[in-house]
């Protein structure tokens, strides 16, 4: 079995032809997830169930992710990295199809608590695979292409959705399809997996120290952006608009929260994080105070552009608050810290949907932006606080670079370009020094 240690002694053509496997694996899953992203809150919504219900099963896949996030290792461990991808790309994929034969609130949800149980289970797995097989050199690379893929894949998905009949069976075909062939380049394709993944440590309260305005701005992302994708759709139905259009926007948001995210980092390099941050809270909150302000009667263009800035501002906000983070830690704490910090975004993904569901159906659609916009205002105006109560940032103070970080699993932090040095964390079995 291929270890971390041997894959990276590996030259750097093969290392470069051994990382394609597992990216055109996530491409697609990703195209699947991209399918039922849009159209499943359509679909319960045409089989008669209230937006409130719609979020509550939103919350179910959220809280199945999150499970699987914490508890992936212990199906992986035993049976190694080749297995375990078999078997939850096969789980996933008979609880997509399943959904056609499933109309009680209770059992599709369910089986989204088991779509998103599997999905986490294979972030962990491909994530895996990368930090065994990229070298040092290669990281920051194969990082940004990671993000490209599963963005860019997602987007691609929501796309195929706009001539799909939502109460057809074809749009859940399509994704268990594309889940079921995400098998084929590493169960079919000589790559060696490497050493299975160990639990990653989680501390919310010491990131709580480190950071607050992390922190928080990690919960603003999960409370409000991964609420959007399920309310987006049923928002857009709403207010008037075709199927097609409502897909059209809702990649906006995903496309313009993937291509917005590194011209804002790169700014974020020249400045003090905590005006980023500030500057993302007060963005939300006015795109949010424009978007409850539109109607079906409004200029598609003009739509579609503030969709993608709400997604860039509000998708950036996840990134920027854990590079704020690691601004402010030790670099033996940065694979903790950023995964308690997806951890923290986690539970906001968890709340989110029920909370901007519920919103719309007890008011209007253009309620969620209400929430939303005093959601982030709250942020900004705490961010403002935590300003003047610390020293402001100096050229030449250590920092990090910013990287755009894909919300999939804690995995991914240990293969990070700037996390290498935690990499030398002792064992599970052994306790952390301090």
């Amino acid at each position: 079995m291929t270890t971390p240690s041997t894959a990276r002694t590996l030259p750097t053509a093969t290392l470069t032809w051994a990382v394609v496997p597992p990216l055109v694996s996530t491409a697609l899953m990703y195209i699947g997830s991209g399918v039922l992203s849009s159209l499943l809150p359509l679909r319960f919504s045409a089989l008669g169930l209230s937006p409130g219900a719609i979020g509550l099963l939103a919350t179910c896949e959220a809280l199945g992710f999150l499970v699987g996030c914490l508890n992936a290792h212990k199906v992986i461990r035993p049976v190694g990295l080749e297995r375990a991808y078999a078997a939850f790309a096969a789980v996933k994929a008979v609880a997509i199809l399943s959904l056609h034969f499933a109309s009680w609130v209770p059992l599709l949800g369910l089986i989204r608590f088991m779509i998103g149980l599997n999905s986490a289970g294979l972030s962990v797995i491909v994530e895996s695979w990368l930090n065994a097989l990229v070298a040092n050199e290669l990281r920051g690379r194969v990082l940004t292409i990671y993000v490209l893929v599963i963005g860019l894949f997602f987007g691609a998905g929501q796309l195929m959705g706009e001539r799909l009949v939502v109460t057809g069976p074809e749009l859940l075909f399509i994704a268990g399809m594309a889940t079921t062939l995400a098998l084929v380049p590493l169960a079919g394709i000589s790559v060696r997996a490497p050493e299975s993944s160990r639990k990653v440590r989680l501390d919310v309260l010491t990131a709580l120290r480190t950071s607050p305005a992390s922190v928080l701005a990690c919960l603003l992302n999960g409370l409000v952006l991964t609420a959007f994708l399920t309310v987006g759709p049923l928002f857009g139905e709403r207010i008037g608009l075709p199927q097609d259009r409502i897909i059209a926007l809702m990649a906006c948001v995903s496309l313009g929260g993937l291509f917005l995210q590194w011209p804002i980092g790169y700014l974020s390099d020249k400045i003090d994080r905590l005006y980023a941050l500030i500057g993302l809270g007060a963005g939300t909150a006015a795109v949010s105070v424009l978007l409850a302000t539109v109607s079906g009667r409004t200029p598609f263009v003009m739509l579609a552009l503030a969709f993608a800035v709400f997604g860039g501002v509000a998708e950036s906000l996840y990134a920027m608050g854990v590079a704020h983070a690691n601004d402010r830690a030790r670099t033996n704490d940065h694979v903790a810290l950023s995964s308690s910090l997806l951890f923290v975004w986690s539970m906001g993904a968890a709340i989110g949907p029920a909370t901007g569901s519920f919103v719309i159906q007890l008011t209007a659609p253009q309620a969620f932006f209400i929430y939303s916009g005093t959601l982030a205002l709250a942020y900004t105006l705490f961010g403002l606080w935590r300003l003047s109560r610390r020293p402001r940032f100096k050229k030449g103070d250590p920092r990090e670079e910013f990287h755009s970080y894909p919300h999939t699993s804690p995995e991914v932090y240990t293969w990070a370009p700037y996390h290498m040095d935690a990499i030398a964390e002792p064992p599970p079995d052994q306790p952390a020094d301090g």
